[in-house]
């Protein structure tokens, strides 16, 4: 179980840290008849559908709910028959959390190729990810190239613009390119320098994958309503 195991202090520090407020968030989506992820502001402990286009016939799947502690892929469905209500507990189709963390920009990239270049095209170097490199104003040391390129660029700063997701070119700290390079051989380590060291690259993303179970049939209208509770516990075993 995720949920803090409750006792009789907890009650009210949770009231009052979170202000005692329990938010909702909710809409409808057009399904598509396939798995989706649905993203929230914030990790939702309970999840609400009705499916609106099957709630009127005899089917499968006209509502259900899930909860943040029940096991990935699963859910609580109910479904009618010809004269009866009945109720499923989905087990591989249901909902599953699909959170994105939280990240920090790499402060070391390995280097795997520089490009040779001629005068006023800066050079570019290809590294593992360029991921939270800013252009103009990320800024990089060049280490441990071997060759010729390496006594030129080694032990120096230099400022970046983004090319792709593996490539940036290389400009001087006073802004013109550098070039004129010999021949990339081998190694390579780029190293953030200044006010990018620590710095958080990407914010948390909350995510329920709905499986096919939730999501129904293609062009099935369906309406989602997420809930964060102001306080979940696990209340334990009951006695």
């Amino acid at each position: 179980m995720t949920a803090t195991t409750y006792n009789s202090n907890l009650l009210y520090a949770g009231l009052r840290e979170l202000s005692q407020v329990t938010n909702t968030f909710a809409g409808y989506i057009i399904s598509a008849g396939s798995a989706y992820n649905f993203q929230t502001p914030w990790q939702a402990d309970k999840l609400q559908w009705y499916n609106f286009t099957k709630y009127g016939t005899n089917t499968q799947n006209l509502q259900g709910v899930w909860y943040r502690d029940m096991p990935a892929a699963d859910a609580l469905i109910i479904n009618r028959g010809t004269t009866t209500l009945t109720s499923t507990l989905e087990a591989t189709n249901g909902v599953t959390i699909n959170n994105t963390p939280s990240g920090f920009v790499a402060e070391q990239q390995a280097i795997t190729g520089v490009s040779t270049t001629a005068a006023g095209i800066p050079a570019v170097i290809t590294v593992g990810s360029t991921a939270g490199w800013v252009s103009g104003s990320t800024r990089i040391i060049i280490t441990q190239l071997a060759g010729a390129v390496g006594s030129i660029l080694n032990n120096a700063e230099y400022v970046v613009t983004v090319l792709s997701s593996t490539t940036a070119s290389l400009y001087d700290t006073f802004g013109f390119p550098v070039n004129n390079l010999g021949t990339y051989t081998s190694g390579g380590q780029a190293t953030l320098e200044g006010p990018k060291l620590g710095i958080v690259n990407s914010q948390p993303v909350y995510k329920l994958t709905l499986g096919t179970a939730v999501m129904g049939n293609a062009s099935d209208v369906i309406y989602l309503e997420a809930t964060k509770f102001n306080a979940y516990f696990n209340f334990g075993t009951a006695s």
